[in-house]
C-alpha cells in the first residue's frame, strides 16, 4: 500500500474505464469501501457523485484518447464546490486527479505587479525571480537551488520575508539531492506540500505498474520531508528548472505554517519560472557563442605561432596567459623535459617537480582533472600544497611534456544532511549540521575540458605537420645535395678541358715568346677566346638549371596505390575519423616529382576527411584513368560541400567558405595544390554542391610511356 498527500484525490483507469487504483479520499466521495471499488466501471461508481459533470469528464477522456494529448485541466463545479480536474494519459492508463479550487481569480493588481517584476528580471538575476515568486505566494522564503556537477547543491539566490538570508551562499551535501530525488522533481513542473504534518491518505491498486510519481499527490522524498520537519517548515513548493532538457535545479518556497496555494497561483509561478529559465538559457547560449568566438581567435593565433616557431614549446610559452584564461585557471606551468615555465599562481619549482613525479607514477592518462587534488593527495607531499584543483594535459606519448593548470581553494559552508540509520529505534531521525569545506576548488566544467581536448588536437596536428615538413625538407635537401653533386661533377669535368687549353697555351707562350711567329701566336689567342666562351656557357647553363628548379620540377614515373592508401590511413588516424570509409578504384602511376605529388594528395585527402566528418557515413572515393596524353585522377567525398558563390575564390590564399563552422583549416591548402600542379604542368578542377560533397579532378601530363611493371602493379 502507498500513501498520497491529503489535498486531493486520485483515480487510475484502464482503456475500458475500469478502476485500477484509487485514493482513500476518492473512495469516500463515492461512498464506497476502497477495495470494493477496485475493478468497477468508473462512470458507474462515480456517475451519481459527479452528477452532470460526469459528461464533461467522459468527453475530456475521449478527446485525450482521440487527440493524443497527454494532459488536460478542467475546472468543474461538483460536490457543491469548485474543483480542478486534472487528466493525464501515462502508459495507456488514465489518471484522474482532482482538488478544491480556492480562488476564482487572481486580482488584476496582483497580476500587473507580478508582470512588472517579470519584465524587469535580467537573464541571470535569480534573486529577482525569487522576489517575483514571493510577491505571489507570500512565503517565509523563496530560494534557487542549483545542482552542481560535483553532486553538491548550491543556493545561488534567495528572497525572505524578514530580509535575512537563511541559505544563500550555502551548499547542501551530495546526500541531499540523490538521483531518485531529481527523478521525483523532474517528473512534474512543480511539487506542492500544503501541510507536511497532515496525515497522508491511503492509495490502493490492482497492478504494480501504476505510477504515482507523475501525480501531484505523490509525497516528498523521505529525506526532504525529514529536512523540512527539522527546520520547522510545514508548507513548501518546488518548481523544477531544466536547461537544455537537463535537470538544473529548483526554485523552492518554504513557510513555517500551513499555506494553501491555489492551482492558478502555482501555474502562474510555473510560467514565470519558465520565462526566467528561457532568458537564462538564451544568456548561456549567447555567452557560449562569445566564448566560442574567443576560442576560435585564440586557436588561430596559437596555430600561427605553432607554424612560425620551430619548437612547439616556444609557441605555447608565448601564449601562457591565454591558455590560463581560457580554462579559468589561476595559474599554468609547462614542464618540458626538465624545463619549467610558469604563469600566474603556481607551486614553487621544487614542489612542482615533485608534483610531476607524482603524476608520472600515478596516472597514465592524457588528460587528468581533480578539483579536490589537495584534499585527496596532500598526504603524498611533505610540503603544503598551495592550490586545491589541478588539471593536466600530457603532450605526446612520453612522460616528459605536461601542461598543468592550477586553481586556488575556495571556502564554502555546507549543510550536511544524513539520516542516522544506526538508530533503528528512531528511523526518522535526521542528522543536520553545518560544515566548512576547505581545500576544494571550483570544478572544471565541460567547456573548459573541451578546450583542453581541442588544444591537444591542435598540438598533435602541429607536431605531425612539423614531422612531415621535416621529412619533406630532408627529401628536398637530399635532392639539393644530388644537384650540388651533379653541379660539382659538371664543373670539375666540363671545365677541365677549356682550362687545360688555357694553361697549356700560357705555358707555350711563356716558353717560346722569343722565337714564335705571329700566325702561331694568333692561333693560340683564338684558342684562348674559345675556351673562355666555353667556360661562360657552362657556367650560364648551370645557373639557368638552378633557376629553373623553382618553376619546373624534374619528373619521374611514380606508382600511386600504396602512397594514396598510406596518406588516407595516416590522416584518418590523425583526425580521429574512425567512421570514414575509402573506396579505391584503379590507381595509375603518375609522371611527377615525389614530394610535390605527395603534397598534392595529402592536402586533398585531408580536406575530404575533415569536411565529410559530419556526414552519417563519411566516404571518400579515389580512382584514375588515362585520357589521351594525361593521367586523370578523381577524388570524391560526401561532405558539406562548397557554396556556389565561393567556388571562384577557392584558390585564393586564406579564403574559406562560410559553411565550414568549427572545422579547422587555414585556407592555404588548395592554393598550394594549384601552384604545385602548375609546376608539374598539370591542371586542377573542382566541382561541389552544398550538402552533397566535393569532387576534385586532377590532370597529370604523361611525359613518356610508363615502365611495364608499374602498369601491371
Amino acid at each position: 500500500m502507498i500513501k498520497l498527500q491529503h489535498f486531493g484525490s486520485l483515480v487510475v483507469l484502464d482503456e475500458e474505464y475500469t478502476i485500477l487504483a484509487l485514493s482513500e479520499f476518492a473512495a469516500e466521495k463515492a461512498a464506497g469501501a476502497i477495495n470494493t471499488l477496485l475493478g468497477t466501471n468508473f462512470f458507474e461508481s462515480f456517475g451519481t457523485v459527479f452528477g452532470d459533470a460526469i459528461k464533461k469528464i467522459a468527453n475530456t477522456l475521449s478527446e485525450l484518447r482521440e487527440n493524443g494529448q497527454s494532459r488536460h485541466i478542467l475546472p468543474i463545479k461538483v460536490f457543491r464546490e469548485r474543483v480542478y480536474f486534472k487528466f493525464k494519459i501515462h502508459k495507456n492508463r488514465f489518471y484522474i486527479e482532482w482538488e478544491q479550487q480556492h480562488k476564482k481569480y487572481i486580482s488584476a493588481r496582483k497580476i500587473n505587479e507580478f508582470n512588472f517584476l517579470l519584465d524587469t528580471i535580467q537573464p541571470n538575476n535569480w534573486d529577482r525571480v525569487c522576489l517575483a515568486i514571493n510577491k505571489l505566494l507570500n512565503y517565509d522564503r523563496v530560494f534557487v537551488l542549483q545542482v552542481q556537477e560535483t553532486g553538491y547543491s548550491e543556493v545561488i539566490a534567495e528572497h525572505t520575508a524578514d530580509g535575512k538570508p537563511y541559505f544563500k551562499g550555502k551548499e547542501f551535501s551530495r546526500e541531499f539531492m540523490p538521483k531518485e530525488a531529481m527523478d521525483y522533481y523532474s517528473g512534474y513542473s512543480y511539487r506542492y506540500v500544503p501541510n507536511i504534518r497532515k496525515n497522508d491518505q491511503h492509495f490502493v491498486y490492482k497492478e504494480d505498474s501504476i505510477d504515482t510519481l507523475s501525480s501531484l499527490l505523490c509525497p516528498l522524498p523521505h529525506l526532504h520531508r525529514l529536512f523540512l520537519e527539522k527546520i520547522h517548515v510545514q508548507s513548501a513548493l518546488f518548481f523544477r528548472i531544466c536547461i537544455d532538457d537537463e535537470f538544473w535545479g529548483l526554485v523552492i518556497a518554504q513557510h513555517a505554517e500551513e499555506k494553501v496555494v491555489d492551482l492558478q497561483q502555482r501555474k502562474l509561478c510555473t510560467f514565470a519560472i519558465q520565462a526566467a529559465t528561457n532568458k537564462y538559457e538564451s544568456h548561456i547560449k549567447q555567452n557560449l557563442l562569445e566564448r566560442t568566438e574567443l576560442l576560435n581567435i585564440a586557436e588561430v593565433e596559437l596555430k600561427k605561432s605553432l607554424s612560425e616557431n620551430k619548437m612547439v614549446n616556444c609557441a605555447l610559452v608565448q601564449h601562457m596567459d591565454t591558455l590560463t584564461q581560457l580554462v579559468n585557471a589561476d595559474g599554468l606551468s609547462i614542464f618540458n623535459q626538465g624545463d619549467v615555465f610558469s604563469h600566474g599562481y603556481t607551486p614553487p619549482k621544487p614542489l612542482f617537480y615533485k608534483i610531476i613525479q607524482f603524476l608520472q607514477q600515478h596516472s597514465d592518462k592524457a588528460l587528468f582533472k581533480d578539483y579536490n587534488f589537495s584534499l585527496n593527495h596532500q598526504h603524498h607531499f611533505k610540503e603544503k600544497l598551495n592550490f586545491a584543483g589541478l588539471m593536466y594535459l600530457k603532450v605526446g606519448l612520453e612522460n616528459d611534456y605536461y601542461l598543468v593548470w592550477f586553481r586556488q581553494a575556495t571556502q564554502s559552508r555546507v549543510m550536511q544532511i544524513k539520516p542516522n540509520r544506526s538508530r533503528l529505534q528512531h528511523p526518522d531521525h535526521l542528522e543536520l549540521w553545518e560544515d566548512v569545506r576547505h581545500d576544494v576548488a571550483k570544478p572544471w566544467n565541460d567547456a573548459e575540458i573541451n578546450f583542453v581536448l581541442r588544444l591537444n588536437q591542435i598540438i598533435k596536428e602541429s607536431i605531425f605537420r612539423k614531422l612531415k615538413e621535416r621529412q619533406l625538407l630532408n627529401e628536398e635537401l637530399l635532392s639539393l645535395n644530388n644537384e650540388l653533386e651533379m653541379f660539382t661533377y659538371t664543373l670539375s669535368h666540363d671545365l677541365k678541358n677549356p682550362l687545360s687549353i688555357l694553361k697549356m697555351g700560357i705555358q707555350f707562350l711563356q716558353q717560346h715568346s722569343d722565337n714564335i711567329d705571329f700566325s702561331k701566336t694568333n692561333k693560340w689567342y683564338q684558342n684562348f677566346s674559345r675556351s673562355v666562351s666555353n667556360i661562360e656557357d657552362i657556367i650560364n647553363n648551370i645557373v639557368q638549371l638552378s633557376q629553373n628548379r623553382a618553376s619546373v620540377l624534374n619528373k619521374e614515373p611514380l606508382p600511386m596505390a600504396y602512397t594514396l592508401q598510406r596518406i588516407f590511413q595516416e590522416n584518418k588516424i590523425l583526425y580521429d575519423a574512425t567512421e570514414c570509409q575509402s573506396h579505391f578504384g584503379q590507381l595509375l602511376p603518375i609522371w611527377g616529382e615525389k614530394s610535390a605529388v605527395y603534397q598534392i594528395f595529402t592536402n586533398l585527402i585531408v580536406n575530404a576527411i575533415k569536411y565529410s566528418g559530419q556526414s552519417e557515413k563519411p566516404t571518400i572515393k579515389i580512382e584514375s584513368t588515362n585520357q589521351d596524353d594525361m593521367t586523370y585522377y578523381c577524388i570524391q567525398d560526401n561532405g558539406i560541400g562548397i557554396p556556389q558563390e565561393h567556388l571562384p575564390h577557392i584558390y585564393e590564399m586564406f579564403t574559406r567558405a562560410d559553411n565550414v563552422g568549427g572545422i579547422p583549416g587555414t585556407g592555404i591548402g588548395l592554393s598550394l595544390v594549384k601552384r604545385v600542379m602548375e609546376r608539374l604542368g598539370g591542371t586542377i578542377e573542382i566541382e561541389s554542391k552544398v550538402g552533397l560533397g566535393t569532387t576534385v579532378h586532377l590532370y597529370f601530363p604523361i611525359v613518356a610511356p610508363f615502365p611495364e611493371h608499374m602498369l601491371n602493379d
